[in-house]
C-alpha cells in the first residue's frame, strides 16, 4: 500500500519542487529581501528602517503573472487527480483488511489452537498481516491468544472452551505429543523407555514432552522401583478423550 501511495503522490511532489525552483530563480532582485519577521528586540534596534505599516498593494489572483496562474491551476488539478487515484487504493486496502479479518476469525473458529504460521499458509496471507490482525482481534476481545513454548495459538472468544480445553488442544496440535498422550491413555503406567521404543524417539525427547504435559497437570508420574510410570490425570481424562475423538 505505501508503495502505491508513494507512486501516486510522486508527480505532485515533483511538480511542487520544480515550481519552487522556478519561483526562486525568477524572483525579483531589486533590493528587497523577504524573510521572517525578526524578534521585537531586533525591531527596536532597527527603528524606522523597517516598514511595519502593512502591505503597500493588495493583488487579486488575476493580476498575478500568467505563468503563476497556470502553475497554480495545474497544481490544483494534479492534487485533485492524485486524490481520486488515491481513494480507490485506500478503500481497497480497508476492504482487504476486513476481508482478511473475517477469514481469520472463521479459520480460528474452525481450527481452534491454530498458530499464525498455519493461518498464513492456509489462507495465503502474509505472516506479518496475520500477526497484526490477531493482535488487533485479541485487543478487541474477538479472539484470545495463548502462548505456549515457541508457539502462539489462537482461540475463539467464547465460553464454550474452558482454559483446560485450550491447554489440551494446544498439546494435541503437536503430532509427537499427541502420540505420547495416546500411548499413555492406551497403556496406563507406561515408562519412558517403552514410549521411546514404540515411537522410535530418543528418551530425552520423550522426557521433554512429558515434562510439558506434567507442567499442565495432564500427566502425572508414579515411581515403581527403579522405573517411573506415567498416567493421565483422572480429572482431565474425560475431556482429553473427547478432544481425541473430535
Amino acid at each position: 500500500m505505501s508503495r502505491k501511495i508513494f507512486l501516486i503522490m510522486l508527480p505532485p511532489l515533483l511538480f511542487i519542487l520544480v515550481l519552487s525552483a522556478i519561483g526562486t530563480s525568477s524572483a525579483d532582485t531589486e533590493g528587497y529581501i523577504v524573510g521572517p519577521c525578526p524578534p521585537d528586540e531586533e525591531l527596536e534596534k532597527l527603528g524606522n528602517t523597517v516598514d511595519m505599516s502593512g502591505a503597500d498593494v493588495t493583488y487579486t489572483f488575476w493580476e498575478f503573472p500568467l505563468s503563476f496562474k497556470i502553475a497554480y491551476i495545474v497544481g490544483y488539478l494534479i492534487a485533485f487527480t492524485s486524490f481520486f487515484k488515491l481513494v480507490p487504493v485506500v478503500l481497497g486496502q480497508i476492504k482487504n483488511k476486513y476481508k482478511n479479518r473475517s477469514k481469520i476469525i472463521n479459520y480460528v473458529m474452525d481450527t481452534p489452537g491454530c498458530t499464525p504460521s498455519e493461518i498464513s499458509k492456509d489462507l495465503n496471507i502474509s505472516r506479518g498481516s496475520v500477526r497484526y490482525q490477531l493482535e488487533a482481534l485479541n485487543a478487541e476481545n474477538e479472539l484470545t491468544l495463548m502462548s505456549g513454548g515457541k508457539f502462539t495459538r489462537a482461540f475463539q472468544k467464547s465460553h464454550v472452551l474452558t482454559n483446560n480445553d485450550k491447554i489440551m488442544i494446544a498439546h494435541l496440535k503437536g503430532d509427537t505429543r499427541k502420540q505420547i498422550l495416546l500411548n499413555i491413555l492406551e497403556n496406563p503406567g507406561i515408562t519412558n523407555q517403552e514410549i521411546s521404543e514404540k515411537l522410535s524417539l530418543s528418551k530425552s525427547t520423550i522426557h521433554w514432552h512429558i515434562k510439558k504435559l506434567k507442567e499442565d497437570d495432564i500427566v502425572f508420574s508414579k515411581a515403581d522401583g527403579r522405573f517411573t510410570k506415567y498416567l493421565i490425570n483422572p480429572a482431565v481424562e474425560p475431556d482429553l478423550l473427547i478432544w481425541f475423538n473430535t
